[in-house]
């Protein structure tokens, strides 16, 4: 056991030369204190954060909140109609309030890359007892149009490599296709019974 110092002190003597022990102790000692203090000192700002962001862009999932509402399901409503048939209609409201229980609001907005997309909707249903006695709203996207203006900012956004190579022109999208014309048949296409 007294042969392991001595190993050591022999073998630190040969890789370091002319350094003694309490040197080369004292030079780990200084250069690991070096380390512990530039690393509790340096300090990102808020310059560098923001290009690190811009270069190393996060991933921010979209966010929907509230209740989608399309034009489609607003049109179902009808004053008289229950409390049940509402909430099968429009779902469950975003917000139901103690203090105005014969009031519910929905609420819609999306949220992409921490960017509005659109604005955000609210529709307003009024009942009395069980029965709809009134209904406000703005003006409420199909399900369609909510779908193409979502699409629309897809088409738009770039990718990190446009970005940086400085190629940030918009992509071109090919024309759409016309539908084709659905031709009405004719509403007798029994054939003919002879007697």
């Amino acid at each position: 056991m007294q042969n392991c110092p001595q190993l050591f002190t022999r073998f630190l003597n040969t890789t370091c030369g002319a350094l003694s022990l309490a040197r080369l102790g004292l030079m780990m000692a200084t250069l690991s204190g070096l380390v512990l203090i530039t690393g509790c000192g340096s300090a990102v700002d808020n310059t560098q954060r923001a290009w690190m962001n811009k270069v190393f862009q996060p991933y921010v999932p979209d966010v929907v909140q509230g209740n989608f509402i399309s034009s489609e399901q607003y049109a179902k409503l009808t004053v008289g109609q229950s409390r049940e048939q509402v909430r099968q209609i429009l779902g469950t409201p975003l917000l139901a309030s103690y203090f105005h229980a014969n009031r519910w609001d929905y609420v819609f907005e999306f949220k992409r890359a921490n960017q509005m997309m659109g604005k955000e909707r609210r529709v307003t249903v009024f009942f009395e007892g069980d029965k709809l006695v009134k209904f406000q709203g703005d003006s409420l996207p199909t399900e369609v149009e909510l779908v193409a203006e979502i699409d629309n900012y897809a088409k738009t956004k770039r990718s990190f490599w446009d970005v940086m190579t400085g190629s940030n022109k918009p992509p071109v999208t090919p024309p759409l296709q016309q539908p084709e014309l659905l031709v009405p048949s004719p509403s007798n296409n029994l054939p003919a019974v002879t007697k």
